[in-house]
């Protein structure tokens, strides 16, 4: 696999699992890449070379080829997911409504699962306080270990919430009771594995705060309760 990760890179990787909310962890067995396919250091000639190297890129394709245009395909243990969907913000979202909070909510959490399958934390950013540095260090994490090769199999998210549960604590901010559902996971970094089971994630409740201002909401902490 192409510029692999550092060690420190990798226990970051294991923290942002962590960051996730996930249950126990268990080392995956995921076939490495074939190393056949790696670019030789040595090569006869430049078509040579060139024919290494788009062999290599190869590897990191999910399904073991470039999908067509267009075509979604969810990461697996050849490369991450191609073609992903980007979430398009809805309409209504940016007014202080409950229905226009529940947009924004469903909205954030789509932008989550599109930066867990791409690296890309360019749009989810301003949609989270910076005051959140929890889940602003999970976007710090998935970026790096998409830069270095890596990425992430499983893992999207579900939210369940509760409408009457929900608190207005005044002042634009409301709390609303929530489960967050995960799919299990398969971090992959430095040709290696490790698969983490997130079974139980459903079973946590969890207090999720949002706050309206500005014309625009931003996700202010999400605290797990009894």
């Amino acid at each position: 696999m192409k510029h692999a990760p550092t060690r420190n890179l990798a226990l970051t990787a294991i923290a942002l699992l962590a960051l996730t909310g996930c249950g126990a962890q268990a080392t995956g067995s995921v076939p490495e890449p074939n190393p056949s396919t790696t670019t030789s250091a040595v090569t006869s000639s430049t078509a040579s070379a060139a024919e290494e190297t788009a062999k290599a890129e190869e590897t990191n394709y999910s399904g073991g080829s470039k999908a067509p245009e267009g075509e979604y395909r969810a990461a697996d243990e050849h490369g991450p997911a191609q073609n992903v969907p980007k979430p398009v913000a809805p309409e209504g979202m940016n007014i202080e409504s409950t229905e226009a909070m529940l947009l924004f909510i469903n909205y954030w959490n789509d932008m989550r699962n599109y930066a867990n399958q791409t690296g890309d934390i360019s749009s989810i950013r301003g949609l989270v306080d910076d005051s959140f540095e929890q889940e602003q260090k999970y976007y710090d994490s998935l970026q790096k270990i998409y830069e270095s090769g890596g990425w992430v199999i499983g893992g999207n998210r579900t939210i369940h919430y509760n409408k009457d549960l929900l608190i207005a604590e005044g002042e634009g901010k409301y709390s609303i009771a929530s489960n967050f559902e995960l799919e299990n996971t398969v971090l992959w970094y430095n040709g290696e594995a490790r698969a983490y089971d997130n079974s139980q994630n459903i079973y946590r409740g969890i207090m999720l705060t949002v706050q309206f201002d500005n014309g625009s909401w931003r996700v202010t902490k999400a605290i797990e309760v009894s």
